[in-house]
């Protein structure tokens, strides 16, 4: 039995990059052996196994065979026969198939380590196009390593158009689709990943967005991932359909429809009425810091009626101050009350424009 250390852990250490998780694959064993030794397989379509102390996965060698349509559609042989040639055929890029053995060294029978070298991003085999998850796995690849200069590689990209038009990337599932998106959005060159999916004609397929705003995208790079998609999508009339597309969580759902919430106000005239009704339509009250971090997404689009993004926290804190009439006994009477003193609050404070 040997064991290897493979994939992302080999190709970050080989680029100086700091290294996550680790990944093995274990050449020569059975699963009767992992588990006799102490290992708990995990994996349901096909070995994955932890590591009884440190809990890192460990995968039988295998060899995949395509069988049927879409990311799922595959076929495993996995048994102490397969060698860790044929193992590392099966990755997707040179560069995630290089493997280091115990002793440090390293086995690159498909040309990663040049690859590296030359800044590539380049298919292992034929069998790449088997996949429709590479595609969006080559994109964020190539938005992670962008600050590195990286490219894809002629063929692959070709590759990757011909996956796109074969009817195959809508077969992969939104949860599948929002990983990868998600993984992307983690990095500076987010822009990357969404404009290669383009580029390939792959993005038309995962949703239908008719503005895609890379210019913006960049500009928000050091920013969280939540603002980046509020960003992102910002402007389309579809936003409920994108955020259905990708099965956005919550959070990124919430947020990009409160920030286009703001780009629109920011369309309109400044006034007291204008600034309540966007504070009521956004619960600026209750959820404050949500909609702090919205204005900051919108606030890449340049237009904005108050000068700084501050000044919604010094609104914040006007509005909010104002107490209910404990006088006043009707429902439909104190909110009414608090509107207008509301209201008589932001027209003192708007006199600074009029100045």
């Amino acid at each position: 039995m040997n064991i290897y250390l493979v994939g992302g852990a080999v190709r970050d250490k080989l680029l100086g990059i700091e290294v996550h998780e680790r990944d093995w694959v274990v050449v020569g064993a059975s699963e009767k052996k992992l588990i006799d030794k102490g290992f708990k397989k995990i994996g349901k379509d096909f070995p994955v196994f932890l590591h009884p102390e440190t809990k890192e996965e460990y995968a039988l060698a295998r060899q995949e065979r395509k069988s049927g349509i879409g990311h799922k559609g595959f076929e495993f042989k996995f048994d102490p026969t397969v060698s860790l040639e044929e193992d590392l055929l099966r990755r997707d890029l040179t560069i995630n198939a290089i493997a280091q053995d115990e002793n440090g060294n390293l086995v690159d029978p498909y040309g990663g380590i040049e690859d590296i070298k030359n800044k590539l991003l380049r298919s292992v085999s034929s069998a790449f196009e088997e996949d429709p998850l590479r595609v969006l796995r080559v994109a964020r690849f190539a938005s992670k390593l962008k600050f590195l200069d990286f490219r894809i590689e002629s063929s692959t990209f070709e590759l990757m158009k011909k996956i796109s038009s074969s009817g195959e990337i809508e077969t992969l599932s939104k949860e599948r689709v929002w990983m990868e998106a998600e993984k992307a959005m983690s990095s500076q060159n987010t822009e990357v990943f969404f404009s290669t999916l383009s580029e390939v004609g792959a993005l038309e397929k995962i949703i239908k967005i008719k503005s895609l705003n890379l210019k913006e995208l960049a500009k928000a790079s050091m920013e969280e991932a939540p603002i980046k998609w509020s960003v992102i999508i910002s402007g389309n009339e579809n936003l409920e359909e994108i955020n259905q597309s990708f099965n956005a969580p919550k959070e990124f759902k919430e947020l990009s429809e409160v920030s286009d919430q703001i780009r629109v106000f920011n369309e309109k005239l400044l006034s007291p009425e204008n600034i309540m009704s966007l504070a009521m339509k956004c619960d600026l009250i209750r959820k404050p810091e949500r909609f702090f971090r919205a204005v900051k997404a919108s606030s890449y689009f340049g237009k904005s009626l108050l000068e700084n993004n501050d000044e919604w926290k010094i609104i914040f804190d006007l509005i909010s101050s104002i107490k209910i009439d404990q006088s006043i006994k009707d429902g439909k009477l104190i909110a009414k009350k608090l509107y207008e003193d509301r209201l008589i609050a932001l027209k003192n404070y708007l006199t600074i424009y009029d100045n």
